[in-house]
């Protein structure tokens, strides 16, 4: 919440928690895809009854991360460079080891750099998305979440 509101989203609202949604995601062949491919195996049965919100929200309102780097901001961890995934596995604990006990504005700033992050930066990486609002006209689509491709229709 904090990064967002450095990023220039203020909270609308002092009880206000941002919400969370997919920018992208890459599939078992390593494609990436804005839109979830609803046959995907990884959906199947998880989200019967529930429906998915295709949204077109202003880059301004959206702050995107690096799905597999946000676990360093979660855990306070330090966050090593986007490169860090070609490192041999000594370079990579060596480096853990010399920021380990890094302070926390320099962590804020090692996570500004590799773990927020512009779609069109890392093209092929999974990418989530935090805004504090969804308005109707973000709203493109809204379909089942899984089972057979559907219109959008009667939702209340």
């Amino acid at each position: 919440m904090g990064e967002m509101e450095h990023a220039g989203m203020p909270r609308p609202d002092p009880d206000a928690a941002p919400l969370w949604a997919w920018a992208r995601w890459v599939d078992s062949k390593g494609r990436a895809h804005t839109r979830p491919d609803r046959r995907y195996p990884g959906f199947r049965n998880q989200y019967d009854g529930l429906e998915l919100l295709h949204l077109r929200v202003d880059e301004n309102r959206v702050l995107c991360t690096d799905f597999d780097q946000y676990h360093c901001v979660i855990n306070r961890w330090p966050c090593a460079p986007l490169d860090a995934d070609r490192w041999t596995p000594a370079e990579y604990d060596r480096w853990l080891d010399e920021h380990w006990d890094d302070p926390a504005e320099r962590k804020r700033l090692q996570y500004r750099a590799n773990a927020i992050a512009d779609p069109k930066r890392l093209p092929d990486r999974w990418i989530q998305a935090c805004l504090w609002t969804i308005t109707p006209h973000d709203v493109v689509d809204i379909r089942p979440a899984c089972g057979k491709p559907d219109t959008i229709g009667n939702h209340g």
